[in-house]
């Protein structure tokens, strides 16, 4: 039986499936196996991620890291996530990062809203041992103001380092020296 008849037939899907070319019209996942659909980002929350990829870029590239946006990131077996914000060292051409990896993950939630998707995303990626979390969270459907906050693993779990409001600039050290100008994610 082929990955296509498990996807016609309802079936779990395999790992294959994901990683398989063609084109999707929503956002997959798999968690313990079961295939986790989402659905595609909004233009403006797509817009975000672009704005943020953008931001980390050169000071990641300058850190030995990539930035990357919307990749599949390999949390353990049977369990891969699309995150909107990866930040690794991943080969240009792979499939998907790993999260032995990678430094920072971030994900941007929907406006009005405390976390990224579901808390379970945020556990999924403090299991897998990421140490470091972005938030960015649009404060209105306009996307007109934006803040971020850097969560960093202790334990099990991430715990707040350090934020930046609307119109303010988030600067770090770690996990590798950068700045975001929330201003600039605004801006599209």
């Amino acid at each position: 039986m082929t990955d296509n008849d498990q996807q016609r037939r309802g079936e779990p899907w395999a790992e294959t499936a994901l990683l398989a070319p063609g084109e999707v019209g929503y956002r997959l996942g798999t968690t313990d196996g079961q295939v986790m659909p989402s659905p595609v980002p909004t233009v403006p929350h797509q817009s975000v991620a672009h704005l943020l990829v953008r931001a980390l870029r050169t000071s990641a590239r300058k850190a030995g890291l990539g930035a990357h946006g919307a990749v599949l990131l390999r949390l353990g077996p049977d369990r891969l996530l699309v995150p909107d914000l990866v930040v690794a060292r991943v080969d240009r051409l792979a499939a998907c990062a790993e999260a032995a990896d990678t430094v920072l993950v971030g994900e941007i939630s929907r406006p009005g809203t405390d976390y990224a998707g579901t808390p379970s995303r945020i556990e999924h990626y403090a299991a897998a041992g990421i140490p470091w979390f972005l938030l960015t969270q649009p404060e209105s459907a306009e996307h007109r103001e934006i803040s971020v906050r850097l969560f960093r693993l202790q334990g099990n779990r991430y715990l707040e380092r350090t934020s930046a409001g609307s119109g303010q600039i988030l600067t770090t050290k770690e996990p590798f020296p950068f700045r975001i100008r929330t201003a600039d994610l605004v801006v599209f």
